[in-house]
């Protein structure tokens, strides 16, 4: 049987839960969904997204690829999060271009949080205890998936989605991608380009050395997270804080989800 696995990552989490995941299934292949090959697609037995949940939902990239997918017998999608999962799998089928098999499982996968601005990264014992938890859901998911049965973890109930704070982030996701307009490089900036080359989408150029976000922006707190010298900066709380990349992924990898 043949698993194919798309993720997106932009702190390396997903990217670790698609290999985590793959290596349970065995006889897979992981593909970024930055630089998808659709190549057998329709033959596959199943077809699995990887993605981070961003308020509530998902990435603007991710949707958009969801859009771009034939329809499929076998469909699940992984929300990696940091507790909480919100509307990610009904914003998901909504994006499905087909909708006559539509989505037919749903995974939390819960790990440590990127999201700067609501607390500085998880560190030691905390970090892997969360990611050794994450690992063994992955294995109790493999099993689902390779019985190709119908499951969905629990999305929030009417209040929490609905509300507080369902109607924050839908109203924050219509304006996600100009929400870069709180990033800045500090003094400590080198100009090294890392930022640059994390950008999945080419957000951040750098014309006179620093860099300079262009309202495109994911809010995959790729750039904060990945600077070398934590010269990025988001609004006033970031500096010194902590910062996360997952320990299990390099920098390159997530370069080169682009190539």
């Amino acid at each position: 049987m043949k698993h194919k696995i798309f993720y997106f990552t932009g702190t390396g989490n997903s990217l670790w839960a698609a290999r985590v995941l793959g290596s349970s299934l065995q006889d897979s292949e992981i593909i970024p969904i930055l630089n998808p090959s659709m190549e057998g697609l329709k033959d596959s037995e199943t077809v699995g997204v990887v993605f981070p949940v961003y308020m509530h939902r998902i990435p603007y990239l991710v949707a958009d690829f969801l859009k771009t997918l034939p329809e499929l017998d076998y469909l699940y999608a992984v929300a990696v999060n940091a507790g909480d999962t919100g509307q990610a799998f009904s914003y998901f089928n909504k994006q499905l271009s087909t909708t006559l098999n539509g989505l037919k499982t749903g995974f939390s996968i819960v790990t440590p949080s990127n999201y700067l601005p609501f607390g500085e990264a998880v560190t030691g014992e905390k970090r892997e205890r969360l990611l050794n938890t994450a690992k063994a859901k992955l294995g109790r998911v493999s099993k689902i998936i390779r019985e190709r049965k119908s499951f969905f973890d629990r999305e929030d109930g009417f209040f929490k989605k609905n509300i507080v704070p369902g109607m924050l982030y839908s109203a924050g996701y219509k304006f996600l991608k100009s929400l870069d307009k709180k990033f800045y490089a500090d003094d400590s900036c080198t100009s090294c380009g890392i930022c640059e080359k994390v950008c999945p989408v080419g957000n951040i150029t750098r014309p006179e050395g620093r860099p300079v976000w262009h309202n495109n922006c994911q809010m995959c707190f790729a750039c904060i997270n990945l600077c070398p010298e934590s010269s990025i900066q988001y609004g006033k709380k970031t500096p010194g804080m902590k910062r996360y990349r997952n320990p299990e992924v390099s920098v390159d990898d997530i370069i080169n989800q682009r190539n």
